[in-house]
């Protein structure tokens, strides 16, 4: 036995002080250290920047001697551990315990700027991230995130995660929410200098997989998921511009501004072997109200059908000008099938012919039913119905 023992430890310049007692086959221990620089430590790190380590201290219970071929973190029971975490400016402050080899750690920060982070992340600018707390778990092979909360963008970030651990391929699963996110700031810190969407986003998502790679998020990522912008903007399009003239009726938009404003933009996703299904796709904006669906790639590539219904007033403006507009008047209302093809970046836009052909051939059917009904009510006479079918070609062509 040892009723008291005293030792200070010097790693290169880290310098730590161990002290505790050894009584009745039980070890209790507190190791401290004021100040831990991350390149004074013997092993190298994956840290693209120094990262030191503040007042730390931990206070462990054990066996003595220590037991044998047991799993780490069931050789003892931390009763205590802390430290800070220093990022440059920024600071992490750690707590947590280990009890029969269940381990459970808080970290805390009011504010991280990305700047400080020793790694890569995908901003092209320092950003803040607010209000961090993190609350995770760690048993035999089994890692969970209980809670994980900051503010990014103005908005609110929820999130859990569950994680087996496995050197391979660790299958994983999670739920995030967020709410509030303002998508002009978030897409510019991201670098994004195609299109690019304003407003205030909310979204919740729940997946599950097997590794981080490319390849094996591809392979086996699964998930379902609801995004919502409210009162936003899409930079560097014109919607109303693009269906126009793909209908070959140039000047006839509202404005010429490569913008497009809306109230709301809302959907369903379904994420499955590298395709993001878009479900049930809805856009609302003052001229026009838009419904659709497709696909959108891990590689950005795009494959969307969607329908524009520009408003009635516009509609009827439009149509007055235009014959070729006014075959693809669905219920008073300017109908414009599109395809929306190309990348994220740089999508493409185009004609969904085979949808427009199917209003035209709805239009002329219920042409012909008006007429024949007009006819058979003796309202109409055959020269008339004659001339009303020359309208209908002179419409069909365009003249």
């Amino acid at each position: 036995d040892l009723k008291q023992f005293a030792f200070d430890i010097g790693l290169g310049k880290i310098a730590m002080a161990l002290k505790g007692s050894v009584a009745d086959g039980n070890l209790d221990a507190t190791l401290t250290s004021p100040l831990i620089n991350s390149v004074d430590v013997p092993v190298a790190l994956p840290l693209a920047k120094p990262v030191i380590v503040r007042n730390f201290h931990v206070t462990a219970k054990a066996k003595s001697p220590l037991p044998q071929g047991v799993p780490p973190l069931e050789l003892a029971d931390v009763t205590d551990l802390g430290l800070d975490i220093v990022l440059g400016n920024s600071v992490l402050n750690v707590k947590g315990t280990v009890a029969g080899g269940h381990a459970k750690v808080n970290i805390t920060s009011p504010v991280i700027n990305t700047a400080d982070v020793p790694m890569a992340l995908p901003f092209k600018k320092p950003v803040d991230i607010k209000d961090l707390q993190m609350a995770a778990e760690l048993k035999g092979q089994e890692a969970r995130v209980n809670n994980l909360s900051f503010q990014l963008f103005g908005g609110h970030t929820k999130a859990q995660a569950g994680m087996t651990l496995d050197p391979s391929a660790p299958p994983f699963n999670g739920k995030v929410v967020v709410q509030g996110l303002q998508l002009g700031p978030a897409l510019d810190a991201l670098g994004s200098d195609q299109v690019s969407i304003s407003g205030t986003a909310g979204m919740d998502f729940a997946m599950g997989g097997r590794g981080f790679s490319l390849p094996d998020l591809t392979k086996a990522l699964e998930g379902v998921g609801h995004v919502a912008v409210k009162d936003g903007k899409i930079e560097g399009v014109n919607l109303i511009q693009e269906a126009l003239s793909l209908l070959q009726l140039v000047g006839l938009s509202p404005d010429n501004v490569k913008v497009t404003a809306f109230s709301t933009i809302e959907t369903d996703l379904r994420i499955k072997e590298g395709i993001i299904n878009v479900q049930r796709l809805l856009m609302d904006s003052h001229d026009f109200q838009a419904t659709g669906e497709g696909t959108v790639g891990f590689d950005q590539t795009l494959n969307l059908k969607v329908k524009l219904n520009l408003s009635q007033a516009l509609s009827q403006k439009i149509s007055g000008s235009s014959q070729a507009a006014r075959l693809a008047l669905a219920g008073g209302r300017l109908n414009v099938p599109l395809l929306v093809t190309g990348t994220v970046q740089a999508p493409s836009y185009g004609l969904d012919s085979k949808a427009l052909t199917g209003k035209v051939q709805e239009q002329v059917k219920e042409k012909v039913k008006e007429a024949l009904g007009d006819l058979l009510k003796g309202s109409t006479k055959p020269d008339d119905l004659k001339q009303k079918g020359q309208d209908l070609l002179n419409g069909l062509l365009g003249q």
